[in-house]
């Protein structure tokens, strides 16, 4: 069995405290736990010190000098990549991740180090079903990409003695993310891509759950995807969008969709996770018509859930 943080109030570093890491820092922020959370911008810092996280100024995908990184019992690596940041992908998630671990200060005892990834490693199934024995096979630049961090991540654990967990999520919604905006359902702008093909998603409420999960739990899985079950398809979860959103129906134009690969933007697959239910993990949002109910802000206060 693989331990828990050996402290009794462990320490989290986060790399990446954007829409999903901030809301896993303030959860354990709000248990009393010593947060420090990274960021490229003096104003999200200023942000993070009045929510009583620990800030580190730095651009992950710049090798100039880094300040001093904290011992930390938890390490998670949750970064996105921003299209105006004016950097590649590769020069945040492998480059930055590898500078990254290697700038972490030794341990005394083993680590948690958590990457989140993609679904978009698995590619293109030809809408059949997927899960975590299937082989990566990913067909652009974010999914290759997130499949070299996963195996530099795992290589480095390997080598430091710390226990890696990987987590491949689907595409995250919630409150003020939404997979369209309400404004092309309500003109009636096409949708480019076919309405009968998988759309794999995830409550961003969810996610911060299995972070937690697998942040703490005592034996957590090398790998997980981080998906809803059951699946929708994009004809499903638009229609639902639509009718909560006093839209009319969605309007599919399959000829417009992107040509790169002819299934989308990463493919079309239904992602499943048998890892899951093994770990006594449950969501509060696998029905994606309750999660967006959520998200819109339809639910009575009594049923929402705690602020994560």
């Amino acid at each position: 069995m693989l331990p828990a943080p050996a402290t009794s109030n462990p320490s989290i570093l986060i790399a990446g405290c954007g829409y999903t890491g901030l809301r896993a820092a303030q959860l354990w922020q709000s248990r009393g736990l010593s947060v420090t959370a990274i960021s490229r911008s003096q104003d999200r810092a200023a942000l993070f010190r009045h929510l009583g996280l620990q800030p580190l100024v730095l651009n992950l995908a710049e090798p100039a000098a880094w300040p001093e990184f904290p011992a930390a019992d938890v390490v998670v690596w949750c970064v996105g990549y921003d299209r105006s940041s004016g950097t590649s992908r590769r020069a945040v998630w492998i480059d930055g991740l590898s500078r990254f671990l290697q700038a972490l200060p030794p341990a005394t005892t083993s680590r948690r180090l958590i990457l989140t990834s993609s679904t978009s490693v698995y590619g293109d199934s030809s809408g059949l079903e997927v899960n975590e024995t299937t082989p990566p096979q990913p067909l652009q630049e974010g999914g290759q990409a997130c499949l070299e961090a996963e195996q530099m991540l795992t290589s480095f654990a390997q080598q430091s003695g710390d226990v890696s967990v990987i987590l491949r999520l689907a595409g995250i919604y919630g409150p003020d993310r939404l997979l369209r905006r309400l404004e092309d359902l309500h003109k009636g702008i096409p949708i480019a891509a076919h309405p009968d093909e998988w759309l794999n998603l995830v409550h961003v409420d969810d996610i911060v759950k299995t972070l937690d999960h697998v942040a703490f739990c005592n034996s957590p899985p090398a790998l997980m995807n981080v998906v809803s079950a059951p699946g929708q398809t994009r004809e499903q979860y638009y229609q639902a969008l639509a009718t909560l959103a006093n839209a009319p129906a969605p309007v599919f134009n399959p000829a417009a969709e992107r040509p790169d690969t002819g299934r989308g933007r990463s493919g079309n697959r239904r992602v499943t996770s048998v890892v899951r239910s093994g770990c006594g993990l449950t969501f509060q949002y696998d029905d994606c018509h309750h999660g967006l109910q959520h998200a819109l802000g339809l639910l009575p206060p009594a049923q929402k859930a705690p602020q994560q």
